[in-house]
């Protein structure tokens, strides 16, 4: 990553009092032969435990450290921070080895933005991460509209741009790659505007934050009528003012991890989440429906006796600017420890509004994947598969792409795998037909917005995809030969890729959710 600073710290646990003033809930877990007489971890088990009102208490805790806080829980700032404690308070308390690992790493405080056209405020408008400031008066120049999509020089060159506010269209390469060239080409400022309605695309630019020009990005609507002013023969001048107050610099983000004392230590089964939220909102789904997941299954699981194999949960840190936090884990640790690890199961928005049911594709059956599929990946998937089957769920196929917090570990050669309710993808018909909900609408219309808040959540899939992974969790921590066995074929050049009928194949669904850099949204 450009300009990132990195570093590690590993703090034992200290404390079990709550940090936020309530009464100490105690120590629900711990691990070893004294817990004989809590019940079995089995999958029936600890889903019963897992409830909606007890997620919902969760989503509500992130909701009210995003409401003091500006609204936002991203990295770096007091919101993730008490967000960090939060559920670091809820692994210690439930008898869980915790530790926290800072990443220091390029940040963004968007104060104030405006685009005045002509003594026009135009509305519906965000501040791209990253971007540079103006004067407090703004920059005033005239507009110009970039031919095709902004993607290459000629098309700045083209319409000599030094000095002017240049108005791009979205699409073909991603936000990085047009505020490069637009810089490169003396631009006195960038408006990035949306090629769908919907609102403007709240996302980042280069984390290397001094390269970059002032840039907003604008919803369709709002860019429209400028468009058509600018876009004639011989257009008339349109004369505009762009402001942006902001704070860029490095600033530290911890991930938090806990892992259970009993188990196997050599046999980990992983499960992780994001943490982080964009700048521009609450992130109460997107990823607080996985977060508050990971948080009812760690306060859950302290229920129940020791299990084979020992569970690992992280919340990670920095995965909105390019999934930094769990890259940077997986990068730092041994190959003996990357050994350990069984697999690892992703949570990303787990109860988007216009939910699908998307399991990662774990042996690319699909063809879709663009990233590795180690062995264990299809043992992980029908896992999955057969929880959803049992309850009368549809659910679709997901490919891994460089999406989420999966993509280090697949890297690493760690299976794995996970479920996942959608982003700013559109519904497609099929899909329509097989959830419910509507076609054509983004199965989270909230997607890195302000509204992704506590009434952002679809409470049927948040219980439902809970149940899934506590099933899945149960499952393997009893047993994990499924994974090892997949595994020991692998070794032997034996593939076990799912065989399925004809009209049985995958259907892939596309969830518009894409955080790692520099594969930026387009």
């Amino acid at each position: 990553m450009v300009n990132a600073l990195l570093a590690l710290t590993l703090a034992p646990s200290l404390v079990s009092a709550s940090p936020f003033g309530w009464a100490n809930w105690g120590n629900w877990g711990g691990g070893g032969a004294w817990d004989w007489w809590k019940p079995r971890l089995t999958p029936e088990a600890y889903q019963k435990e897992l409830t909606l009102n007890g997620l919902l208490t969760h989503s509500r805790a992130l909701a009210k450290f995003a409401a003091l806080n500006g609204d936002n829980r991203a990295f770096g700032t007091k919101g993730y921070n008490e967000s960090a404690d939060y559920v670091e308070w809820i692994a210690k308390n439930s008898g869980l080895d915790v530790y926290r690992q800072t990443v220091i790493y390029p940040a963004s405080s968007i104060f104030s933005n405006s685009l005045v056209v002509e003594e026009t405020n135009i509305t519906n408008l965000t501040t791209f991460q990253y971007s540079a400031g103006t004067p407090p008066e703004g920059v005033t120049a005239p507009l110009v509209l970039i031919p095709q999509l902004g993607c290459t020089a000629a098309d700045y060159a083209a319409v000599s741009p030094a000095g002017k506010i240049a108005f791009v269209k979205r699409g073909n390469c991603t936000f990085i790659e047009k505020a490069q060239l637009a810089k490169a080409a003396d631009v006195a400022g960038v408006v990035i505007f949306n090629n769908l309605p919907g609102g403007p695309v709240a996302s980042r630019i280069d984390s290397n934050y001094s390269a970059n020009p002032p840039t907003l990005s604008l919803a369709l609507e709002s860019a429209e009528p400028i468009v058509a002013r600018l876009n004639v023969s011989e257009p008339e001048e349109v004369v505009a003012t762009l402001q942006i107050s902001v704070l860029n610099e490095q600033r530290p983000g911890d991930n938090v991890i806990a892992q259970t004392k009993w188990g196997d230590q050599e046999k980990v089964v992983f499960v992780g989440a994001h943490l982080d939220s964009v700048p521009a909102g609450p992130g109460i789904n997107d990823d607080g429906s996985g977060t508050g997941t990971l948080a009812e299954l760690v306060k859950q699981i302290s229920r129940f006796r020791s299990a084979k194999n020992a569970v690992r949960f992280a919340w990670w840190s920095t995965e909105e600017v390019g999934l930094v936090g769990s890259k940077y884990y997986v990068e730092h640790l041994s190959q003996e420890e990357r050994a350990k690890i069984l697999v690892y199961i992703n949570l990303d928005m787990t109860a988007s509004p216009n939910y699908i049911i998307g399991i990662h594709d774990g042996d690319n059956s699909t063809g879709t994947n663009d990233a590795p599929s180690p062995a264990g990946g299809l043992a992980l998937e029908v896992l999955f598969q057969n929880h959803y089957d049992s309850k009368g769920l549809p659910h679709t196929a997901y490919a891994f792409t460089s999406g989420s917090d999966y993509r280090g570990f697949l890297d690493a050669g760690i299976p794995a795998g996970g479920v996942a309710t959608g982003a700013g993808g559109l519904k497609t018909a099929y899909e329509a037909e097989l959830f419910g909900g509507e076609e054509g609408v983004a199965y989270d219309e909230c997607y890195h917005r302000l509204c992704d808040d506590i009434d952002n959540l679809a409470h049927d899939a948040y219980v439902w995809n809970a149940h899934a992974v506590a099933d899945v969790i149960a499952q393997l921590a009893n047993d994990a030969s499924p994974i090892e066995e997949e595994q020991a074929l692998a070794a032997r050049g034996i593939s076990r890729m799912a065989k399925r009928e004809p009209g049985q194949e995958d259907y892939v669904s596309y969830l518009g959710h894409v955080c790692n850099q520099p594969h930026d949204e387009l």
